[in-house]
């Protein structure tokens, strides 16, 4: 009975990272619809994502799963001790995810956002764009196949100990935020994760920074 949990466990873990993948598409979609405006341009491709999203979701549950009895967590709340001082930021931020459709909806968000927001699409490119970007923040995707995002922040920590880290995953499980911590990142959001969480933290980042008297520039 013991040798069965961890197997148990790891299943939930992978079937949660599969809903949360198309989720967190789906969510940067709508939010940016929202921002755009409903006559926008951009607007029936973004609904064509979130069309083959809920769709990807409908397979997955239909063959894997019958009901999910735990909503999205966020660990490490964003909001936990929040001043209420709003700190105008214009911090650069560098989005890795080898999903493009989310990491480019998310960088534009952010840049409609009044942030200054630059993507990579894989681990080493991730890295390759942070030593040219130079960016205060780095949010990170964990699963990515050529080098995973714990590798990914211990080799920007190497290079640039000062770049804020937040994992943004799938993975959501205890061990998977344990885990994340040990690699050096200092938040962690389970996607899907909204503009407002992600911003609570870049927010928290800038006033770090306002009161190191390093400019966001």
């Amino acid at each position: 009975m013991n040798e069965a949990a961890p197997t148990r466990e790891e299943f939930l873990s992978e079937l949660a990272h599969e809903l949360r993948n198309p989720l967190a598409s789906i969510m940067s979609s709508v939010e940016l619809m929202q921002t755009l405006g409903q006559h926008s341009e951009g607007v029936p491709r973004l609904l064509e994502i979130v069309d083959q999203k809920v769709r990807t979701m409908a397979t997955v549950i239909d063959h894997l799963f019958v009901a999910e009895s735990e909503s999205t967590v966020v660990a490490g709340d964003p909001h936990e001790n929040e001043a209420p001082t709003v700190v105008v930021a214009t911090l650069r931020v560098l989005v890795v995810d080898d999903n493009a459709t989310a990491a480019d909806s998310l960088v534009q968000i952010l840049g409609l956002h009044g942030y200054e927001a630059a993507a990579a699409y894989g681990g080493m490119e991730g890295f390759e764009k942070m030593r040219t970007f130079d960016p205060q923040a780095a949010i990170l995707d964990i699963g990515m196949p050529d080098i995973d995002g714990y590798a990914l922040a211990r080799l920007i920590h190497a290079e640039d100990a000062s770049c804020a880290l937040i994992a943004l995953t799938g993975y959501g499980q205890d061990r998977d935020k344990a885990r994340a911590s040990e690699a050096g990142f200092q938040f962690h959001l389970t996607k899907p994760a909204g503009i407002k969480d992600i911003e609570a933290i870049l927010q928290k980042i800038a006033a770090t920074l306002a009161q190191k008297g390093i400019s966001h520039t």
